[in-house]
């Protein structure tokens, strides 16, 4: 068996976390609120993280008199400056085990497929020169309509292989819902466990589990290709 395609997600896989990396995001939605001249609550912001529902978030906005759909594609633009900044800035950078990435490529039909904002995703790959490596990319749609498709939805998944005219391949993710999604597309999954992940519960096995991308060659079916 050989795998066709790799994929990969970004943050926590390519692209470092700052240690405080979940402060952007409130930032951004504080940065949105305040276009509408309102300040939410502690609990109101919380509502828009990690674990966010759509229901959750709409309801915020109702109550506090903001147009949810108005304010979505401006809280989308406002996270996805803030994390460029974060990377202009050197407090976001790719991890050293990305130099891997290039020998991959020449080896493999490769793309991305992240939540984060696609223009986020795309401003990381240009600023890192990783770009002409990735065949396909997708992060969201900033429309609350992506936001749904994220994953452990397929949807940008099944596009990226549709885009390779690949069936098959390998899903390199660092999260649950990574290798659920992977699994639900018909792909094989690999679970990056870095220093932010020890003591992470798996609800789900990966097919394979590493520590580091240069662990990628050593995976059955990868390591065929390098062979070839």
């Amino acid at each position: 068996m050989s795998y066709d395609s790799l994929l990969f997600d970004v943050d926590g896989v390519l692209l470092g976390f700052h240690p405080n990396h979940p402060t952007i995001y409130r930032q951004a939605v504080v940065a949105t609120f305040d276009a509408f001249d309102v300040s939410p609550s502690t609990a109101d912001v919380d509502a828009f993280i990690a674990g966010a529902k759509i229901d959750d978030m709409r309801h915020v906005c109702d109550r506090l008199g903001v147009d949810f759909d108005e304010f979505w594609p401006k809280r989308e633009a406002n996270a996805s400056r803030l994390q460029c900044g974060m990377m202009n800035r050197g407090e976001r950078v790719p991890y050293d085990d990305c130099a891997v990435l290039s020998d991959l490529a020449a080896h493999h039909r490769v793309g991305v497929v992240s939540s984060n904002q696609h223009e986020t995703v795309e401003y990381m790959l240009e600023q890192f020169e990783f770009a002409h490596l990735f065949e396909t990319v997708y992060g969201r749609d900033p429309t609350v309509e992506g936001f749904g498709r994220t994953k452990p939805d397929t949807y940008y998944i099944e596009q990226a292989l549709a885009d390779l005219g690949v069936t098959g391949g390998l899903y390199v993710g660092d999260s649950a819902c990574d290798v659920r999604a992977a699994h639900d597309a018909g792909l094989d999954s690999v679970f990056v466990r870095r220093s932010h992940r020890e003591g992470y519960d798996l609800p789900e096995e990966p097919t394979y589990e590493v520590t580091s991308l240069t662990d990628l060659p050593n995976i059955p079916g990868v390591a065929s290709e390098f062979s070839a």
